[in-house]
């Protein structure tokens, strides 16, 4: 018979997944607030060392930090620190909204404004060491957030140093061949029905992603199970489809992104990736985008789905070498900290 000392308890909330998909040792949550809504944010830092740059990811649509464990861990081994955010009406970040199952936006202004705030007065502030100055940060954006990352990068270059992307939205694959006027003008059609599923959208059930490592996400069972493991183990963290009210705040997202003076105003070093086996965003977007931006490395990746960084590790750790590669030249080869202020 077991002792008492003996006994596991079970934690809640907490899935039943591989260690290296659970909260990193040191990891910290915290909260601001934007507007209305509460946004929460986690971090977590290398332990003995002065990081050689700060990560600050920005997940997709319907993503949370949790998912986003393993990959914090890569980088403290690159010791990298990181950062992510959750972005409004996902995550655990507040829904307003009577259906919280719905992820749904009137603009992308919010979700821009939320990483102002993340920057500016948490990020910036703690990522100054006495003997090093200010460390520099670098953003990783995945699709939504890469698109969210884009916007904030046209208006406050200054606060990176460098940015990488994957998958990022830059277009709709299913509407992605036709014109831009045509495609905005439909999506002002929309507004009449903002707040109601998209074509197909359900509420949150456990067949939702159920078919892990052979769906348009990922081919890594094991890696695709994580956004399902969590959801049924958490049901704070659940959502479904999207409303029309966000596709049309990401068409008029994009659509301002995708102007050749936008694309160009994007001086600083970008890494962009794009999915071989590609379901979701379009991969023609990103190409042209990857032609425009002055100082952009264009990586396809081919055979891989959607989450690259959810993905197989012969892709995976495509993303995770030229990663470690373009910080290597950017920041540690020209280490610049005591100017970045």
């Amino acid at each position: 018979m077991q002792s008492t000392a003996e006994k596991t308890v079970a934690v809640p909330n907490i899935p039943d997944i591989e260690a290296r998909f659970l909260e990193p040792k040191n990891w910290r949550w915290h909260q601001f607030k934007v507007k209305d809504h509460i946004v929460r944010y986690g971090s977590v830092f290398p332990r003995d060392q002065i990081p050689d740059a700060v990560v600050v990811c920005l997940p997709g649509l319907g993503e949370f930090a949790e998912k986003y464990f393993e990959l914090a861990r890569d980088m403290i081994k690159l010791n990298l620190a990181f950062w992510v955010i959750d972005w409004p009406m996902q995550g655990k970040s507040s829904r307003p909204l009577s259906n919280p199952n719905k992820l749904h936006a009137e603009s992308f202004d919010l979700f821009v404004e939320s990483l102002d705030r993340l920057c500016m007065d948490y990020i910036k502030p703690s990522s100054v060491h006495p003997d090093r100055g200010r460390i520099p940060m670098v953003m990783l954006g995945h699709s939504m957030g890469a698109n969210i990352g884009m916007r904030y990068l046209m208006t406050k270059p200054e606060n990176f140093i460098c940015a990488s992307f994957t998958a990022p939205l830059l277009g709709i694959r299913v509407s992605q061949f036709l014109p831009s006027w045509l495609e905005l003008a439909i999506s002002k059609t929309f507004k009449m029905m903002k707040k109601n599923y998209v074509w197909g959208g359900t509420d949150w059930n456990d067949l939702l992603r159920a078919n892990t490592g052979n769906d348009i996400h990922s081919s890594d069972a094991e890696r695709d199970n994580v956004h399902r493991a969590w959801l049924l183990a958490d049901p704070a963290l659940r959502t479904s489809a999207p409303t029309f009210g966000w596709v049309k705040a990401a068409i008029e997202s994009y659509s301002k992104l995708n102007k050749k003076s936008s694309l160009k105003s994007l001086e600083l070093p970008i890494q962009i990736f794009a999915c071989g086996d590609e379901q979701l965003v379009s991969n023609n977007a990103i190409r042209r985008a990857s032609r425009i931006i002055p100082n952009a490395e264009f990586h396809f990746v081919n055979g891989a789905k959607h989450e690259l960084l959810m993905e197989r590790d012969e892709y995976r750790n495509q993303f995770l070498e030229l990663f470690d590669k373009f910080i290597d030249e950017k920041v540690r080869q020209n280490d610049n900290r005591l100017t970045l202020f």
